[in-house]
């Protein structure tokens, strides 16, 4: 069972080098067992099936573990007996901590049975401190250091058990970090239970899914010895490979990998769309130096809720993003130890950009508060790291009845020498709240109250708590009064997962905005996959922007094996039309993505514009159609078509109830998608649209499963499709009676990343 290990005469139980460099196993060498690498593209279900990520090891290849599926169960024991003397050392280098406080370690390796004391875990915990964990058979040890391996770089990792002179030791490149004494003639029982590589045996879940306290990053030359390393040994250990130099590594080669979901038909690819793994709204808009940078709730450990950093998008264009390693992570010395929440971004009087964002502390009360972040170097143009302040910039009120732990999602602005921040919360007593604060500085910030509040009774579908309110102007009305649009995404209570606004004027001396009209109005009719607002107003051409999140209706199980979840909405322009009534349209620069132009048709019969339009379709396309009827009741479009009709979504608009309305029933023929799309969303999404007499102008965007529906400028329909039918691409022209379609373009669009 044991062999030597003729480098270093030291006797070696169990040694994974995973030099494999691909397919789905790694070779225990002593043992020469074969062990699986289980991984959720094993059997993948959206795509074709490939390897886990192996890429260029300290010495060979390295196993690239992805933080949730990623895993290595070898069945042999390596522990014969109670053992005296024991050594387990690596080479890993950490992308993501799990960034929760637990006594669980996501392992390098494990072989434990915590509740009998028997085994040994090594690993690190969710803030990145290396521990090493030991089963005596009477209490269980632990030693861990005190400050967190560095993340993207490789460390050399050793642990060392001496039970002769009692001691645990960790190592950190060939440093002693950290000491533990246990009882002199300690021995470690052994647990008879396989051996994990990169996973915890021991875990907590999330959705009945997804397994927590997993590796998440490289492990490379994994061995495990029953003798106890000297200081001079493990120095030996760490020197032998690197030949007096520390091995490199640069963000990329471990960075989330988009060419991994190649071949996945629901992946959009021209949409705002993180790397891998989980998003929720993009947030934080920013342009500095000729670039606009986005921010996006991120995991970077799965495509799962929780452990929420900001992930990073910079662009030249708006349409174009190129992905960057995470903005801000949660911090266990800081003041946002379990999640960095949405916030928004401004420029300090010297135009050095800053970050307000929610910094989240579970243990505290009240649990968020608005924390600033600088980047670390204001001259770097991608702006790729910042430092999170040590002191909150922004406190919850206590004197007005607020709700104890909603208090978060500042949107910031700058406005005539003067910075305001708006705050979302809700009160105690019922209804939501946008919170306004002032400040002459960003040092010092002063609270102004409400920005506007509404009757919570007569309005309940605005539910209990105004998440990410906005504030943004829109134009001047026909007196040359500056028109803004107030918008907040309500929660709780009554309230769906929708976006509301309303338009009005800002008093930014009385630090209120004042309606125009009472009841509030729905921008999107595709309901939660059209929220998460946030918004800029451009510095380059003084257009309102917003940016969203599109939900994706799909399960956990579907998550976990697509590997992703969620991606933003299309940017959009919101603007004051000349009736006064809000515009909304994509923004002009997506014209950059179109390839080729796909269908060119005019002033024709429904009936010959679908002549024109067979064989025309596609899954990345954008459908321009103007039409007017000649007695029709109801007219639009089909598209994700089949050609047997089994799969279809229907747009159209009725006449006769001035609605617009996106017919999901058919989108997909199989059931249990269909099921579950409508527990969380109806399969019909329809909304008021007064055309005032013009006639019917539909702009669609088709993005993988992304559909967007855009009305005469003032209304939009976001949602999702899921066709199982690879032949659901057909796109054609619909009506119950005579139409005239006087405009309809297809164009086939690029995707937006290299």
């Amino acid at each position: 069972m044991a062999d030597r290990d003729d480098s270093d005469n030291r006797r070696v139980v169990a040694y994974w080098p995973f030099d494999e460099s691909e397919g789905s196993s790694a070779e225990e060498v002593v043992s020469g067992c074969r062990d699986a690498v289980e991984h959720a593209f094993a059997d993948a279900r959206f795509k074709s099936d490939s390897d886990p990520r192996w890429i260029d090891g300290v010495t060979g290849s390295g196993l690239l573990f992805d933080g949730y599926s990623t895993q290595i169960e070898h069945d042999r024991q390596i522990l014969d007996g109670d053992t005296t003397e024991f050594t387990v050392e690596a080479w890993i280098a950490p992308r993501a901590f799990e960034g929760q406080s637990s006594e669980r370690l996501s392992p390098i390796v494990s072989n434990h049975s915590v509740d009998d004391n028997r085994g040994f875990e090594f690993g690190l915990d969710g803030h990145g401190r290396c521990s090493f964990q030991v089963g005596l058979g009477d209490t269980w040890v632990a030693v861990q250091t005190e400050s967190p391996l560095p993340k993207y770089s490789w460390s050399h990792v050793a642990a060392v058990f001496e039970g002769d002179d009692g001691s645990l030791r960790l190592y950190v490149d060939a440093a002693c970090t950290a000491v533990e004494r246990v009882p002199e003639g300690s021995m470690i029982v052994p647990a008879d239970v396989p051996v994990l590589i990169g996973k915890n045996n021991r875990t907590e879940r999330v959705d009945d899914t997804f397994a927590l306290h997993n590796f998440s990053g490289a492990i490379d030359e994994l061995k495990i010895y029953d003798c106890a390393f000297t200081a001079s040994d493990v120095r030996e250990r760490y020197e032998t490979p690197c030949h007096d130099e520390h091995p490199s590594m640069n963000y990329e080669t471990i960075a989330l990998d988009p060419s991994r979901y190649r071949g996945d038909r629901h992946r959009p690819q021209y949409h705002p769309i993180p790397p891998g793994h989980w998003m929720n709204e993009p947030h934080a808009p920013l342009y500095h130096d000729g670039q606009y940078h986005l921010f996006y709730q991120h995991n970077p450990s799965g495509p799962y809720w929780g452990n929420i950093h900001w992930g990073h998008w910079v662009s030249d264009d708006l349409v174009h993003w190129r992905h960057l390693k995470p903005a801000l992570a949660p911090e266990r010395d800081g003041l946002a130890p379990d999640g960095i929440w949405s916030g928004g971004s401004t420029h300090d009087a010297d135009g050095d950009p800053v970050l307000l964002f929610t910094a989240g502390e579970i243990d505290r009360t009240p649990d968020q508060r608005v924390v600033v972040a600088s980047p670390v170097d204001p001259d770097d143009p991608e702006l790729t790291s910042w430092r999170q302040d040590d002191e909150s910039a922004i406190e919850r009120p206590h004197s007005i009845g607020l709700r104890d732990n909603d208090f978060r999602d500042p949107f910031v602005w700058r406005e005539n020498g003067t910075w305001y921040c708006l705050v979302g919360s809700g009160f105690a007593t019922g209804g939501g709240a946008a919170l306004v604060y002032e400040s002459e500085s960003l040092a010092e910030w002063v609270f102004r109250g409400c920005l506007h509040r509404t009757d919570h009774d007569e309005y309940p579908e605005l539910g209990l708590v105004w998440e990410l309110p906005v504030l943004l102007p829109i134009g001047e009305d026909e007196t040359d009064a500056e028109k803004y649009a107030f918008i907040v995404s309500p929660i709780e209570g009554a309230a769906e997962v929708e976006v509301y606004y309303w338009l009005g004027e800002w008093d930014p001396d009385a630090c209120r905005f004042v309606p125009d009209h009472e009841d509030p109005r729905r921008i999107d009719y595709g309901g939660f996959h059209f929220t998460g607002p946030h918004g800029i107003v451009d510095p380059e051409t003084g257009r309102s922007l917003l940016f969203t999140i599109a939900q994706d209706d799909r399960r956990p199980r579907d998550h976990y094996d697509a590997g992703w979840a969620h991606n933003g909405g299309l940017p959009v322009h919101l603007f004051l039309r000349d009736d006064g009534r809000l515009g909304i349209e994509p923004i002009e620069e997506l014209r950059s993505l179109r390839a080729e132009r796909l269908a060119e048709i005019r002033n024709v019969q429904v009936s010959n514009a679908n002549d024109e339009l067979d064989g025309v379709g596609g899954t990345a396309v954008e459908i321009r159609a103007t039409m007017a009827s000649d007695g029709a009741e109801k007219y639009g479009l089909k598209v994700r078509a089949n050609p047997d009709g089994s799969e279809e979504t229907l747009i159209y608009y009725d006449e006769r109830t001035e609605r617009i309305v996106v017919h999901r029933e058919h989108s997909t023929r199989n059931a249990e998608t269909r099921a579950t799309v409508s527990e969380r969303s109806s399969l019909v999404h329809r909304g008021e649209v007064d055309r005032d007499g013009e006639d019917l102008e539909l702009r669609v965007y088709l993005d993988g499963s992304m559909l967007e529906v855009y009305v005469n400028s003032l209304k939009s329909v976001t949602t999702r499709l899921y066709p199982e039918d690879e032949r659901s691409t057909g796109i054609e022209a619909w009506a119950d009676g005579d139409v005239t379609v006087q405009r309809l373009d297809v164009w086939e669009l690029d995707s937006a990343y290299e």
